[in-house]
């Protein structure tokens, strides 16, 4: 088989796989409505709802049993949150409910009001070509990772953080159920608007929205794990680090911390502690 039958071969399977998403999408939108209001503010708060609380569950499971034992051996901060506080768990959940509930469902309510139902709702059946979704991916990455970025050292700032983000910073060794566990303010500007901002100057179709979205929410959980397996992303230790130190590591990617000095390389466990240790010497040999 040459080289052009197979490409034929896989442009057919494309074009049908597709073909055959559309059809879907249009016979979810006969059951449940095309009404842009609710899919953008119902539809994305209860798909978020359900994203956040499967996966916080397979590892607070782990938190809580301590099992199976051949995954501890991940664990990024040995012997923090073995098991983890019931107490001081179902603390974090309360506020995680909340903020997921009421809080998401208002802003994403708001950012409809304001900016979704004048760019984002233009053919909402017909779902847009491969080439947009990944150019909308992509340009998203940017987007978010910039105002993440600046808007988390925002919060570290001494005349803002004893009031909202300290709160989050109460875990310095993170699991996932409490990875949004933070001041309502603090979920708003850091969490929603950088997503939600991105999504509406893209013109983001809502089912792609849906999908970066719950992209994003897993990848920041996997952040809050605690936990740095074989197959997991760099950022996971590298959040890690800075719930354990607070002032590095603010972004998600790392390219606008290595641009302004917050960088901290984390791929072997001491390096930091070294690092620490060896300056301090300098200084008392001076």
């Amino acid at each position: 088989m040459d080289a052009a039958t197979i490409l034929s071969s896989l442009a057919l399977r494309w074009r049908y796989a597709g073909e055959s998403l559309q059809a879907r999408w249009i016979a979810l939108l006969d059951v449940i409505g095309d009404d842009p209001m609710r899919l953008w503010v119902y539809g994305t708060t209860i798909i978020i709802f359900f994203v956040y609380w499967i996966y916080a569950a397979l590892f607070t499971i782990m938190d809580i049993t301590n099992r199976p034992k051949f995954l501890r051996k991940y664990k990024i901060q040995p012997g923090q949150n073995e098991p983890v506080d019931l107490g001081r768990l179902w603390k974090a959940v309360k506020v995680v409910a909340f903020n997921l509930t009421v809080v998401n469902f208002f802003t994403t309510w708001l950012l409809y009001e304001v900016s979704l139902r004048h760019n984002n709702i233009t053919d909402i059946r017909q779902l847009p070509s491969f080439g947009r979704i990944i150019r909308d991916f992509v340009i998203f990455v940017i987007m978010e990772e910039t105002m993440f970025y600046y808007v988390h050292r925002l919060m570290h700032h001494r005349s803002v953080y004893k009031y909202v983000h300290k709160k989050h910073h109460e875990w310095t060794a993170p699991v996932a159920a409490m990875t949004l566990y933070a001041h309502p303010i603090e979920h708003v500007l850091a969490n929603l608007l950088p997503v939600g901002i991105s999504v509406s100057l893209l013109g983001t179709h809502v089912v792609v929205a849906w999908g970066i979205i719950s992209l994003a929410v897993i990848n920041s959980m996997s952040d809050h794990t605690g936990y740095s397996f074989p197959w997991s992303g760099g950022s996971v230790r590298f959040h890690d680090y800075h719930h354990a130190k607070f002032n590095y590591n603010y972004g998600v990617t790392g390219w606008l911390d290595k641009l302004h000095g917050t960088y901290r390389a984390t791929h072997e466990k001491n390096q930091p502690q070294a690092k620490t240790k060896a300056v301090k010497s300098k200084r008392k040999r001076k």
